[in-house]
Parts: structure tokens; sequence; C-alpha cells
């Protein structure tokens, strides 16, 4: 409910700038980066991406609670491979081979990160509390469902910002005011629906218990200040990857997105949260070198529009000094 508390306030935000620039005038509206795009906007459109945030939502955090840190973020990597594979059916994008070959490499990198999670839980006592191999991989599975729900949701999105030219934070808020209706209803109901191991730690049994809410906010300081942070941080990246979206392609923002792996790993490594060995760098390395195989075919696209580009403007810069053809007609004539 947080994450859609966060792009709630994004509706806010948008409402107060779109005020103002109204009262300076439509043009000061469509030149503001805030509130430029169509004026018409159907609010229900957003309704589905709504409901599968909240499902994908519930999967993933479901995921992290039974696999590792390292592993649930490596492992969220796979929704590049399905938003090209959407791509090409709801967008008519054309993979070139480089593309399938990156596609190939991560593959390869998640199922060796599947195969080393199951392994991982016979030397590894500290990380988790339950050392099953099947929670293990449950959880792993968990996370790819929720990433194909992700990976549909950002081309859903991406066809409708550029068809219908919406306003990202605008869409943004209307998402977040579906998804904290969606989600209430959700928490009312499984707060009477009882849970199974290794659900079952809260002092009711039931899947989401709202009665231990307040007494574990209840003096302390740095989770409140976590949970802000944390809705703070959703709004702006809700925002600013529904903006990517529309300007550039849902692959540039699962690209963009990939960055924080990088800190989540150093931040793991530094406080000695896992065990890591070779065979996890190892699949790191494989991974990450498919998304950057997919990255470089995309700045290969991006060099040769650009140099295009510049050979168009070069060549009417030239015609332009040039100037007009000189005819070889005779001057009475002319």
């Amino acid at each position: 409910m947080l994450m859609f508390l966060g792009e709630f306030l994004c509706f806010g935000v948008y409402k107060v700038v779109h005020t103002l620039m109204s009262r300076r005038g439509m043009s000061a509206e469509q030149d503001h980066i805030l509130t430029r795009g169509s004026c018409e906007f159907h609010p229900l459109s957003m309704l589905l991406p709504s409901f599968l945030r909240t499902i994908a939502s519930i999967l993933l955090f479901t995921g992290l609670f039974l696999t590792y840190a390292t592993s649930f973020q490596m492992i969220r990597g796979v929704a590049l491979i399905f938003v090209g594979l959407f791509s090409t059916m709801y967008l008519n994008h054309t993979l070139s081979s480089r593309h399938w070959l990156a596609i190939f490499t991560m593959t390869c990198g998640i199922i060796d990160i599947l195969a080393l999670d199951v392994q991982r839980v016979d030397y590894d006592y500290q990380t988790l509390p339950h050392t099953d191999h099947n929670t293990i991989l449950t959880g792993d599975l968990l996370v790819i469902m929720a990433e194909v729900l992700h990976a549909f949701l950002y081309v859903y999105e991406e066809k409708h910002m550029k068809a219908s030219d919406l306003v990202p934070m605008q869409a943004a808020g209307w998402q977040g005011i579906f998804g904290v209706v969606i989600t209430a209803l959700a928490a009312v109901c499984l707060n009477f629906v009882p849970s199974v191991a290794p659900f079952n730690e809260s002092s009711r049994g039931v899947f989401d218990d709202w009665t231990d809410l307040i007494p574990q906010l209840r003096g302390n300081t740095m989770l409140i200040l976590a949970l802000v942070g944390f809705t703070c941080s959703c709004a702006i990246y809700n925002c600013v990857g529904m903006s990517i979206a529309k300007f550039s392609s849902s692959s540039n923002r699962l690209l963009a997105d990939g960055i924080r792996v990088y800190f989540i790993w150093a931040f793991v490594i530094f406080a000695e949260w896992e065990i890591l060995n070779l065979i996890t760098i190892l699949g790191f390395f494989i991974l990450q070198t498919g998304i950057i195989l997919y990255r470089q075919a995309i700045f290969v696209e991006w060099y040769r529009s650009t140099l295009a580009r510049w050979q168009r403007i070069r060549y009417m810069d030239m015609t332009a000094e040039t100037g007009p053809t000189p005819s070889s007609q005779p001057a009475d004539v002319i």
C-alpha cells in the first residue's frame, strides 16, 4: 500500500502544478515538463496496470521473504527478457540477432542462479530462517512470475503513454488511487485468511495481520523513517519510469532500473549478510553480460540514428552554403 500511496502523492503534485500553470495560460501548461501532454485522459485505462502491479508486488515481496536478497535482485533481470518478447507482439518491435544473443545469455545466468540457490541451502544456515530446498525454489519462481507481470505492465504503459500522449505524473497518480483501493480491499480480506508456514509468524496466524502494525511502529523511529523513504522513493521511481517509457522505451526503463543491483551487492558484501562464492559471482557475471549486450544493441541503434541525422544536417548545411545551382542557359534567355 505504501508504494501506491507514494504514487498517489504524484497525483497531488500534478494537481498543484497543473493549477499553477493553468493560471498562466495554456502555453505555460504545455511548456512545463510535469504537465506536458494530452488533455484527454481516461482514468480507467490505469485500472489494469494498478491491478497487475498489485499482484506482482504481492508475489515479489513473498518471493523476497523466501529467497536471498542478492538472488532476488538478480532474478528480477528476467523482466528484460519478457519485455523484449512482449514488445515484438504488442509494439511491433524487431529484435536483432544481438538482442536474441543477449536474451540467451541472460537465460543462462538465471538458470545458474536458480541452480545455485537450491544448493546454497546446504551450507548457508544463517542468511534465511528456513533451509528447505523447495521453499527457496518457490521464492525464486514467485519472483519470475512477478517479473512476467511487470514486463507486460511496462509494455502496456509504454503503448498507452505514447499512443495517448499521457502525462506521466498524472498516470502515476491515478495508478496510486486505484492501487490504494485495491490493496486496502486485499488487506481486509487477508486479515482474516489463515496462513501456513512459513507465513504464520504473526500473532493471529493470518497472512496480513494489521494488529501487529502499530506495536511494531511504536517507538521504532528508524522503521518509520525507512517506510517514509520507501514511499517517497516509490513516487519518484514510478513517475520517472513512466517518463522513460513514454519518451524512450520499456527496455531502457529496465536498463536504468538494473543499476540498483550493483548497490545491493555492494551493501550485502559490506554488511556481510550473505555467504557468497565463486559460482554466485559467475551467475551474476553471466547475467550482467547479457544485460550489457542488450544495452549495447540499443546503443548501436542510437549511434546509427544519430550518425544518420548528423549526415542529413551536414548535407543540408552544405546545400545552403553553395546556394542555387548556376544555370547553363544564355544570359539573354534568362
